[in-house]
């Protein structure tokens, strides 16, 4: 086996699962809290990139453009669940399914209206251009920029749920919600709150992936796969184990690529089925 080339697939697929979990962390965060499984959610992920290259085409700055497709996606996750998902949270789950469905049909469609069917795409910075060569192995600034950027979104991520007083009010209402209400805690201000974090990353992931992959209609329907291939395998609301194993789904689906292309997804779905018959509650999940 050649080691260079090795080493070439692992670096691409800690890149490739650092856009998985920028995916999965918002819907395994909104699953944990709210129960709700958001079929949206990659829908968001790709207005992030869409909001990004607007942005980016009235500012010209790649970081504020960043910072506001973010912003504004999360906005608008926070602004579906006021409005419509807010009233299915103690209905049956097939109705939460078929409405988050259908917001993933309407946004799709909305993006084809507001930028046409044509992908757009924005060029790399100039600062972010070049290459590190270290052991033969060239590493593109980009892709490292993003693999060491959705490790920080984790580190940020467990600290606010962990240590901050809004992450002590996701865990009350996450434990048990009648309880927090006893505390006084408000549930629909958490669950707002958390679809706006969760979305907010979504956006933060397809503002990061328009400078180097196309983002069009219909990208967000591949993804959600794959989001929710890492909340099976992890389980019920785990961030930790969540990032670990996008990463890992990432570094399988690479080096399956490159050694087995012809059942490269077939691995992946493997791994997915055979955690579910042996450990149903996901790998890193409560028993």
């Amino acid at each position: 086996m050649d080691l260079n080339a090795f080493l070439v697939q692992f670096i691409i697929g800690l890149y490739k699962g650092s856009f998985y979990w920028l995916l999965a962390v918002g819907l395994t965060l909104i699953f944990g809290v709210t129960r709700i499984i958001n079929f949206a959610h990659a829908a968001f992920f790709v207005t992030g990139g869409y909001l990004m290259y607007t942005f980016y085409s009235y500012t010209g700055s790649f970081i504020l453009s960043l910072v506001l497709s973010s912003i504004a996606t999360g906005l608008l996750g926070a602004l579906s669940e006021v409005i419509l998902i807010r009233r299915v949270y103690r209905l049956e789950p097939i109705y939460q399914l078929l409405l988050t469905f259908g917001i993933a049909l309407v946004v799709n469609e909305l993006q084809k209206i507001l930028w046409g069917k044509f992908p757009k795409y924005l060029s790399i910075p100039d600062y972010l251009k070049g290459y590190i060569s270290t052991g033969g192995v060239n590493i593109s600034y980009y892709s490292l920029t993003i693999i060491i950027l959705g490790f920080l979104v984790f580190l940020s991520v467990y600290a606010i749920i962990n240590m901050s007083l809004w992450g002590l009010r996701v865990r009350a209402v996450w434990r048990d919600r009648t309880m927090a209400q006893i505390l006084r805690i408000n549930p629909h201000a958490v669950y707002t709150s958390t679809f706006f974090l969760g979305t907010a990353l979504a956006g933060l992931g397809g503002s990061l992936m328009i400078a180097l992959h196309p983002v069009g209609p219909g990208l967000g329907d591949h993804l959600i796969i794959y989001a929710f291939i890492v909340v099976v395998i992890t389980g019920l609301g785990n961030i930790v184990g969540a990032y670990i194993t996008s990463l890992l789904i990432g570094v399988v689906s690479s080096l399956a690529t490159w050694l087995l292309p012809e059942v490269d997804v077939l691995i992946v779905y493997s791994i997915a089925a055979l955690v579910l018959l042996v450990r149903p509650e996901g790998l890193f999940g409560e028993r």
